[in-house]
């Protein structure tokens, strides 16, 4: 699972887990086929935002040769061997004037993978708003009296996915500076803002112990995961060296990870006992004398408890005692504020999300929604109506959709190739269309496109938003042309079976970048 500090999935397991990767994986530059940077470190980068020319409108109307052209250049690119036996919907239209410039399948139904996300993101920006934050708070019983607290102290999430332990760590310290020395109830973890339905529907079992599956609760710490390091023991045939970041006893970990003879290769696996649900195992070994691993990034199994579990940690640091054992429950109301903190706001939210491509940031958001519409707790159902409500505001049938989830992670989960494009047209032509393109992943640049057609006209010109899940790759957003203006397009692989061939995903990266250079210099 980790080579010398690059953290991957492990291949030796099942050709299927070690395929159903999430695009957050490509983000970082140089890493292996499924390696990466811990995701949780990773906050959107919008350096580029202000320097990168977006997409605009204008440029010179489609002749109807040029569109004859780029169509015939198109199909011959589809008759890629890559493709063979796969379901393939491309639709591509002027994003200004409307025009149909290329169209197969459109109309067709696909599992979307995470261009999933294009609706959740666009409806939550319509519907929550550019001003949109998630709150997080620590409340109690009463005021403080003397340097105590009488009855519980409440760590109360909001919904926020990327709250992190130095946060906790602030909120424990905000508690103590105001002369707290003790509590004489307990710390209480409140996660009632949305419902207890752990995991999406139609979510794969064998995904379940990986960071992109995460355990989704409205009290979130670290993006779900708990941070893991690896090293080797003393002498081959010793217990690997375990470590967590932050320090948490949420759950119990079961260190079956032995020190393997110098040079031999890694295999460390994680796993998630089904009859040991609050377990997270280690198994195989890590080679002597090898560097500490990168960060494995499991995700764990009961995020409230480990939230509320590394907030008393913070509290005892910071010279506060707690009477009582850790509990959940819900805040009453009119309780004392003693902390709170507002994430980002939406539109670094968004670029948060799309990026990345954050799956849990997703669920969050569809339960947000819900939230929105008939007020706690959350749930997927009512998140849904509301994008109902959006798809019909976008010119889309809803029964032409089926949602599960926010992710894409769901095997139930179906669109449209021409929803994906109408979705994008509606993002267009709305006044947020500039937090759009700048929350989008671009070629060459930044997001799960920033190692992408570097070197081809594709480069700087693609905002996209990428989805990547077994026998899945999509790929929807704009294309800046040379002389035309922007293109918007939604190009739908599914039943693709050249993942499992040694040279099918640069093939398939090759024939897709392809059509959008084809697209980019018209």
């Amino acid at each position: 699972m980790t080579y010398y500090g690059t953290t991957v999935m492990n291949k030796r397991a099942a050709p299927r887990q070690a395929r159903r990767w999430f695009d957050k994986l490509t983000m970082t530059i140089g890493c292996a086929a499924l390696a990466c940077a811990p995701f949780t470190a990773i906050a959107a980068d919008m350096s580029s935002v202000a320097t990168l020319a977006k997409p605009a409108p204008g440029g010179v109307p489609w002749k109807a040769a040029q569109i004859a052209a780029l169509r015939r250049t198109i199909q011959k690119l589809l008759a890629a061997p890559t493709l063979r036996g796969a379901q393939v919907g491309l639709i591509a239209i002027d994003t200004v004037r409307g025009n149909a410039l290329y169209s197969q399948n459109a109309d067709q139904e696909f599992m979307p993978a995470s261009n999933f996300k294009l609706l959740v993101g666009s409806t939550a920006l319509k519907i929550l708003g550019t001003g949109f934050a998630y709150t997080t708070s620590v409340v109690s019983d009463g005021p403080p009296q003397n340097g105590t607290v009488a009855g519980n102290v409440y760590l109360v999430g909001g919904g926020d996915a990327l709250l992190t332990a130095k946060d906790l760590d602030d909120a424990a310290a905000a508690v103590a500076a105001q002369g707290v020395t003790s509590v004489s109830g307990s710390v209480v973890t409140d996660a009632a803002h949305f419902d207890a339905v752990r995991y999406g529907y139609g979510w794969s079992w064998d995904d379940l112990p990986f960071y992109y599956a995460p355990v989704v609760t409205a009290l979130e710490l670290e993006d779900g995961v708990v941070h893991m390091h690896f090293s080797p023991g003393a002498a081959p045939g010793e217990p690997a060296l375990i470590t967590l970041q932050p320090p948490t006893g949420a759950f119990t970990l079961d260190n079956q990870l032995m020190t393997g003879p110098p040079k031999s290769k890694d295999t460390s696996e994680l796993v998630r006992p089904w009859d040991q649900p609050a377990t997270i195992r280690i198994t195989g070994s890590y080679p002597a004398g090898a560097k500490t691993s990168g960060d494995v990034h499991p995700a764990v199994p009961d995020p409230q408890s480990y939230s509320g579990d590394v907030f008393a940690k913070a509290l005892a640091a910071h010279g506060v005692t707690v009477a009582g054992s850790m509990q959940s429950g819900k805040a009453p109301a009119g309780a004392t504020v003693l902390w709170s903190k507002h994430s980002e706001a939406m539109p670094q939210l968004l670029a948060d999300f799309w990026y990345p491509s954050d799956n849990l940031m997703g669920e969050m958001f569809l339960k947000e929604l819900g939230f929105r519409l008939k007020g706690a707790p959350g749930t997927v159902e009512n998140g849904t109506a509301l994008e109902n409500q959006y798809l019909k505001s976008a010119g889309i049938d809803p029964a032409t959709v089926s949602i599960s989830d926010g992710s894409g992670l769901s095997q139930y989960d179906r669109i449209t190739p021409r929803d994906l494009l109408l979705i994008l047209q509606n993002d267009w032509n709305s006044p947020t269309r500039d937090v759009v393109l700048d929350a989008l992943p671009v070629a060459g640049v930044r997001g799960t496109l920033r190692s992408s057609y570097k070197g081809t006209i594709a480069e700087n010109n693609v905002f996209a938003k990428t989805g990547s899940i077994s026998h899945v790759r999509t790929i929807s957003g704009y294309v800046k042309t040379k002389t035309h203006g922007p293109v918007t397009f939604s190009f739908m692989i599914n039943q693709w079976m050249g993942e499992d061939q040694p040279h099918g995903a640069a093939d398939l990266a090759t024939m897709r970048g392809a059509i959008l250079a084809a697209i980019a210099k018209q």
